[in-house]
């Protein structure tokens, strides 16, 4: 089994290695594009929570206590808020990962059918008419 890629985790005095979001922002990135994936990052299930926020490294606004994932990456809630208020572009790789499940979601056509047709239950047994 793969393990999840992380992403958005940045430089701090334990890891001396990790990006420093400055150097990611990218005031010329298209609104658009950019706007897709945050709507991807706030979208991620939820696989993790902690206790206290974490500051954006940019503004020191609270930026979140979870973390999300797809699957394929996992990030930290404040994630979305370097994207959409910052600038801050993510690698092509991931802006292309999130726009490909976006335009799959978007595709894909929306059924009440089987809500409808569902057997109603209740307490995990079926509900009878009788």
């Amino acid at each position: 089994m793969e393990s999840r890629r992380l992403i958005g985790y940045w430089r701090n005095e334990m890891h001396p290695e990790y990006p420093d979001p400055k150097d990611l922002v990218d005031e010329s990135w298209n609104e658009d594009e950019r706007h897709v994936v945050w709507a991807y990052l706030c979208s991620g299930t939820m696989i993790m929570s902690f206790m206290g926020l974490s500051p954006c490294r940019l503004c020191g606004q609270p930026n979140g206590a979870l973390e999300f994932t797809d699957g394929v990456y996992q990030w930290p809630e404040g994630l979305a808020h370097y994207v959409i208020d910052h600038d801050l572009r993510l690698p092509q790789q991931v802006i292309e990962h999130a726009v490909a499940k976006i335009d799959l979601l978007e595709e894909s056509k929306a059924s009440l059918d089987w809500w409808l047709s569902a057997p109603p239950t209740r307490g995990g047994r079926l509900v009878s008419d009788g």
